[in-house]
Parts: C-alpha cells; sequence; structure tokens
C-alpha cells in the first residue's frame, strides 16, 4: 500500500500566521528605532499595504518603437494568445504604497532632524547616483536593480557622512536613493522597454520600506 500524503492544513495556517507576526513584528522594530511613533508606523504599515495596488499615472511618454502585447482570441474553440502591436505610448504611474508613502516618511524624517539634512541630503544624492549605475532596464518589466543593494549602499554611505544618526540617514537614503536613481533619473529608457505600463515603486513596498528599515534598524546596535 502507498502511504497517503496528508496535509494538514491547519497546521499550514499557523505557520503562515506565525510568520506574518514576526514580519509585522520585525517591521515595527525597525520602524520605531528609525523614529516613528507607534501610531505613525500603524499608519505607515495601513497606506503601503492598501496603496500597494493603487498606481497614480502622471506621465505619458512615446516610444521608439511599437509596444508589443497579447491579446487572447477564439479560434475552433480554443484560447490562441496572437502578438499585437499597438500605440506607441507608456503611461508612466507612481504607487502610493511602494513611492508616496516611502517618500513622505522620509520627507518627515528630514524635518525632524533638520540638524543633520546637508548630510542626509548628500547621502541621498550619492546612494541615487550609485544607483543608477547599478540599475539595470528589462525589456517588459522595467527598471531593475537587486532588492538588498538599496539599503546596504545607503547604510554604508550614512556611516560615512552621518556617523552621529547613520540610522536616520541609511532609511533616508535608502528610499529616496532608490526612488531617484533606480526610476526617476531613468525616465529616459523607460520608453524603449517595451512596456505599455511602469509603475514607480510598484515592488518597492519590501525592498523600500520593508528591507531597508530593518538596515537601518541593525545600525543602531553596530
Amino acid at each position: 500500500m502507498r502511504p497517503v500524503l496528508y496535509i494538514d492544513y491547519r497546521m499550514l495556517i499557523f505557520i503562515a500566521f506565525l510568520i506574518l507576526l514576526f514580519l509585522g513584528w520585525v517591521f515595527y522594530f525597525s520602524l520605531s528605532i528609525v523614529g516613528f511613533t507607534p501610531l505613525e508606523i500603524l499608519i505607515i504599515s495601513a497606506v503601503s499595504l492598501l496603496g500597494a495596488g493603487v498606481n497614480i499615472p502622471v506621465l505619458t511618454l512615446k516610444t521608439d518603437q511599437p509596444i508589443m502585447t497579447v491579446r487572447n482570441i477564439k479560434w475552433m474553440g480554443f484560447d490562441v494568445q496572437v502578438p499585437f502591436y499597438g500605440a506607441q505610448k507608456v503611461t508612466v504611474a507612481v504607487n502610493l504604497g511602494g513611492a508616496v508613502v516611502p517618500a513622505i516618511a522620509s520627507v518627515y524624517l528630514s524635518v525632524m532632524h533638520i540638524s543633520i539634512l546637508p548630510q542626509i541630503i548628500m547621502a541621498v544624492v550619492i546612494t541615487s547616483l550609485l544607483m543608477h549605475i547599478i540599475a539595470r532596464p528589462v525589456r517588459g518589466v522595467g527598471i531593475m536593480t537587486p532588492f538588498f543593494l538599496p539599503p546596504v549602499l545607503a547604510a554604508l554611505t550614512s556611516l560615512i557622512l552621518i556617523p552621529s544618526s547613520p540610522v536616520i540617514g541609511a532609511y533616508i537614503s535608502g528610499t529616496m536613493g532608490a526612488l531617484i536613481g533606480a526610476d526617476l533619473l531613468n525616465l529616459k529608457k523607460i520608453k524603449n522597454l517595451n512596456a505599455s505600463f511602469v509603475s514607480i515603486g510598484g515592488a518597492g513596498i519590501f525592498d523600500g520600506v520593508f528591507v531597508t528599515g530593518l538596515v537601518a534598524a541593525l545600525l543602531a546596535y553596530l
């Protein structure tokens, strides 16, 4: 008799709950070390999650070549995918959860630490330039960078430029460096990605808020 594979879905749900609980604790811990109050962390978390699927169109670019899309058509009762070359336009949007929220949080922290604002700006500039060099356009997808690079580069830059407050500098330069260096400085490349829609910060919740905040928090224990 063959053994029967039995999956206890209750155990899977429990494990998933523990993972989410742990990630929530890490998220709260990292942002609290950066300097946010519990209420501010709650607001950031809620708006980031709810705004993950909210993309605000801000710009329409004309591409240098037609954009290929795939359409499903019925043929003899079967679904067939047919390539279709459409209009030479790409819509650029800003993601609420992955771009707007981290940017507002960074501006808020900068105002709260106005005494080190010149060092923060310098850290943002350096991180942005490094991210611009590293970022690579991927056709049909967008501008891609390894998710761990913005927080690591920001942490190293902040340790050098802002040794008195590296945590604040790491969070701000990591967040803004990724948005400015990888996305904004590569707007000219977006129109040649063969994509009809590109979202700035669309995948930025994890790397822009979670990982950056965690790396910044770890600096507090160095």
